[in-house]
């Protein structure tokens, strides 16, 4: 007993260590108050919105980032869209406060996806392969890759941190509706292999060193 104590008093200093350096990304909807003027335009126009933060800012302060669109064809990446990378583009680092906001608008056969940070916005537009009617053009819906809010993110990986996906009809594959989520991670050969979708978007986040 006395030999394992230093083992276990190792690995009590491995977990707590773990637990202090952890980083969570929060993604959360932000929906205008129900019934509010802002509601119903949202609403009408089709615009959704997340809201991203990081839990402990001082353990990223001073680091780069970059903000990655990857749109999926039947499983596979068929675009990839660096939409800000502050490292390539020598734009300003993480300062003292680290949150925004990821829009997203379907219009007809377009999907437009913005970033907006409390002092510039990024905005990008990709077409939609499959065609849809003006009463169907708000089939595409972002989602947060998790139902908990909270995602761990490591520097130098990519963190998943949102999801916009049709809808899955296929009551086989499981869940209806906009496709169940993962707690954090979508392994998007397993997502797809389930449910078929012919196209989808990931948007990812990197802390660079």
């Amino acid at each position: 007993m006395k030999k394992l104590l230093p083992l276990i008093f190792s690995l009590l200093l491995v977990s707590a260590y773990g637990q202090e350096n952890k980083i969570e990304v929060t993604t959360k909807y932000d929906f205008p108050e129900l019934g509010s003027r802002e509601f119903f335009i949202e609403s009408f126009q089709g615009i959704e919105k997340i809201d991203v933060s990081i839990s402990d800012n001082q353990k990223i302060a001073g680091k780069n980032f970059k903000l990655i669109i990857r749109k999926y064809r039947n499983g596979k990446p068929q675009i990839e869209k660096v939409v800000h990378d502050t490292k390539k583009e020598e734009l300003p680092k993480i300062g003292k406060e680290f949150k925004f906001s990821i829009i997203a608008q379907q219009t007809f056969n377009k999907e437009r996806i913005g970033f907006m940070f409390p002092n510039f916005m990024n905005k990008s537009s990709f077409n939609v392969d499959q065609k849809y009617s003006e009463e169907n053009a708000n089939t595409f819906l972002m989602r947060t890759v998790t139902k908990i809010d909270k995602i761990n993110l490591e520097i130098g990986k990519e963190t998943q941190i949102a999801l916009i996906t049709p809808p899955n009809d296929d009551e086989n594959a499981g869940e209806l509706g906009y496709c169940e989520i993962s707690k954090g991670y979508i392994d998007i050969n397993e997502w797809y292999k389930k449910y078929k979708l012919t196209e989808f978007f990931m948007i990812y986040l990197v802390i660079q060193d």
